[in-house]
């Protein structure tokens, strides 16, 4: 049966950005209502490779773009793949982003996003602390891998950056990198390791977690899809699949689904949908335990461990309708790659994951507050950062709904810098 309710603000989306939003909101005394689906497997902060990283600065709208457009646009390069029917959906994110590719938006990315993500491993320990998964935080740091001396040598503005702001980082040669992590057999020309880098070990199982610290903490949670964000006098009604609720502030932190949401409301973002697969194998029981995630700069994809001497194999990023039929061309190149990497079994799933990110051209997430609406709070777009940050932009939300100022600045994350297309969305 349909039920009306009423709370003090409503949090929309039960991933790691909404959950960590739901619960800092708690702390501060609010009535909180998280909406959600409720299906786990479905939300992009359970697909990921579980990295935490101070490093993660870089947007992918890099100057190196240019040299790697003709084989994107071919498809004939393992970390991008298009789907040609859908790139007219999203003319204005494609011309946002390929304005970014320049090493001046570069490093203005970098600058604003680096307190972001300094804080990000901090508020992941608060969180970690309270929800009881600690045991699955680690801090080891996490290896960029590159094949041939000659792509390491292209990755120099990307050191010559993260150098600049004081992000800590060791060159690995191939003997130094063998002697790292042993369970690699491909032999790699170089490596940077991160050493700054946390990561969690089955990200899944920290959203459950979280759930159930959200719940404890006296919020409710109301499984369902939200159909509507209507303002109405003195705050807003949020219709969810099961009823309705009316609070005085929403957060719209829905992930990939928000920027369908905003635009009921007149808000047409630039933003799209990245679409990303993983597949989990068993290492060889003679071979050593992979300890830290390694991102393959030559197959596009990532190799992290899982725990249980399981490893998630990540594929690059596909730029499609979030609904489309799956394609597991990338992962199933990414499987036949680490297979080469790794001493792998078979396969421990049925099917490939498949999760959609929510991606904004220039590489930021949209933080703060609706300039149209009171009352309403986007905190969406992070990208390939959203598990890292997702804490700490909770504690954010938080802060930005109860008048106080953050710890981290986030006028670069505005919503206004990505309404500038009307006409083209």
């Amino acid at each position: 049966m349909a039920t009306d309710e009423t709370a003090d603000i409503v949090v929309v989306g039960g991933g790691m950005v909404g959950l960590a939003s739901a619960i800092a909101l708690r702390d501060r005394g609010l009535d909180v209502v998280l909406c959600d689906p409720g299906e786990a497997r479905a939300r992009t902060s359970y697909g990921n490779a579980g990295v935490v990283s101070r490093g993660s600065i870089l947007p992918m709208s890099s100057p190196a773009l240019w040299g790697k457009l003709p084989a994107y646009l071919r498809n004939a390069d393992r970390g991008l793949r298009l789907h040609y029917a859908h790139l007219p959906r999203i003319i204005p994110y494609t011309a946002h982003f390929l304005a970014a590719a320049r090493a001046s938006r570069w490093r203005r990315a970098a600058a604003a996003l680096l307190p972001l993500t300094s804080a990000a491993y901090p508020a992941h320990e608060r969180l970690a602390a309270r929800a009881g998964t600690g045991d699955r935080l680690q801090r080891s740091g996490w290896i960029k891998a590159y094949r041939t001396e000659a792509a390491f040598a292209a990755a120099a503005l990307e050191r010559e950056i993260l150098a600049g702001h004081g992000v800590a980082f060791d060159i690995l040669d191939t003997a130094a990198l063998q002697s790292l992590e042993p369970a690699l057999v491909r032999p790699y020309a170089r490596a940077m390791l991160l050493t700054e880098t946390g990561s969690v070990r089955e990200p899944g199982r920290l959203i459950e977690s979280c759930e159930a610290l959200f719940t404890g903490l006296g919020g409710r949670r109301r499984r369902g899809s939200v159909a509507r964000l209507e303002p109405e006098a003195g705050g807003w009604r949020v219709d969810h699949d099961t009823g309705a609720v009316r609070a005085r502030q929403v957060v719209l932190a829905a992930g990939a689904a928000s920027g369908t949401l905003a635009r009921t409301l007149g808000y047409r973002f630039a933003v799209a949908a990245e679409r990303g697969y993983h597949r989990h194998y068993a290492l060889h029981p003679d071979s050593p335990p992979l300890t830290r995630p390694v991102l393959d700069t030559g197959a596009g994809s990532i190799l992290s461990p899982m725990g249980d001497h399981r490893v998630r194999v990540l594929s690059g990023v596909e730029l499609n309708a979030r609904t489309a039929t799956p394609d597991h061309t990338q992962i199933e190149a990414a499987s036949r790659e680490a297979a080469e990497t790794l001493r792998l079994g078979g396969p421990l799933d049925n099917a490939p994951w498949l999760g959609s990110r929510p991606s904004t051209p220039d590489g930021m997430p949209v933080i703060g507050r609706a300039p149209r609406h009171d009352g309403l709070l986007f905190a969406f777009g992070h990208g390939h950062i959203g598990l890292s940050t997702g804490p700490i932009t909770g504690e954010i939300v938080a802060d930005l709904a109860t008048g106080r100022t953050p710890a981290v600045p986030v006028a670069a994350f505005a919503p206004e810098r990505l309404l500038r297309w009307p006409r083209l969305l």
